[in-house]
């Protein structure tokens, strides 16, 4: 296969993800026969003792260090920025990366003519090639050429629906959103960050902020909101009657995420918009 390599930036977030990195990392390392590309890490301010493995790998990698979290988007797009290739593969530290799939997924991007590619985020021997609504955020390549006319991710989603608006947005535009099913990047999913109560509280908060933040920027009907409340409230009441800790923790930060944007929007007397 034509190499390829040379085309494109690697672009790895990360936050608080040294458990997950140095796999990350020699999962390229060992199966790379040529010369990496470019690789950026995007750390939003770790504080797990990361710093000592960007030190260590630092002969295949380039660090862009944040002095505070933040956010996935906004990390993203510091290092597209800082990018200075047509073609930019964003990733997520728990992901495992082999050469003749990246050089796969590249190379359908082209044939296809698409501005987002995403492969299967597991073991796979589905051919298929297809456009779809959207990707999941661990792994989107992107064409800079073609998305420069619609931008890169929205910095209002602090964490989750970024993948989701990005895709809306290309699609939109009648740019090409392509899943390549044929291309094995395998994700572990959570793996990102050590998960504690504090962590998850603040994951499942954003999620729910997100949601609404989606809803309000893509006119999504009031009873999509209102419905989205009303689960998380049952599931609280379930939590309490099953002594379902975790579940009900879940369900009251997602409903604390939703709260904080429509308090936001009542401050500033901006309706949220359906």
């Amino acid at each position: 296969m034509q190499d390829l390599f040379n085309e494109m930036t690697l672009v790895t977030i990360t936050h608080n993800s040294a458990k997950v990195l140095p796999a990350h990392i020699e999962s390229l390392r060992n199966s790379a026969q040529k010369k990496l590309p470019r690789w950026l890490i995007v750390d939003n301010a770790s504080t797990d003792g990361s710093d000592e493995l960007f030190e260590r790998y630092g002969q295949d990698i380039e660090l862009l260090k944040n002095t505070e979290n933040l956010g996935f988007g906004s990390a993203c797009n510091f290092g597209i920025k800082a990018s200075t290739t047509r073609y930019v593969l964003v990733l997520n530290p728990d992901t495992q990366l082999a050469e003749l799939e990246l050089e796969k997924l590249l190379a359908e991007l082209k044939l296809h003519g698409a501005a987002i590619a995403g492969p299967a985020l597991g073991p796979t021997q589905d051919q298929h090639v297809e456009a779809a609504d959207w990707l999941v955020g661990a792994v989107l390549l992107f064409d800079t050429e073609q998305m420069a006319a619609v931008g890169y991710f929205d910095e209002q989603f602090f964490l989750y629906g970024e993948d989701v608006d990005i895709c809306k947005r290309a699609n939109n535009a009648g740019l090409k959103v392509l899943h390549c099913r044929n291309v094995s990047i395998p994700h572990v999913g959570g793996g990102s960050t050590v998960r504690s109560k504090i962590v998850n509280q603040f994951i499942h908060f954003h999620k729910g902020r997100s949601f609404v933040l989606y809803a309000q920027k893509h006119g999504l009907p009031n009873n999509v909101v209102e419905k989205y409340i009303a689960d998380n409230r049952r599931r609280k009441i379930i939590a309490v009657f099953t002594f379902g800790g975790g579940r009900y923790l879940r369900a009251s930060a997602k409903l604390k995420g939703v709260a904080s944007v429509l308090a936001e929007a009542k401050k500033t007397d901006k309706p949220i918009e359906h």
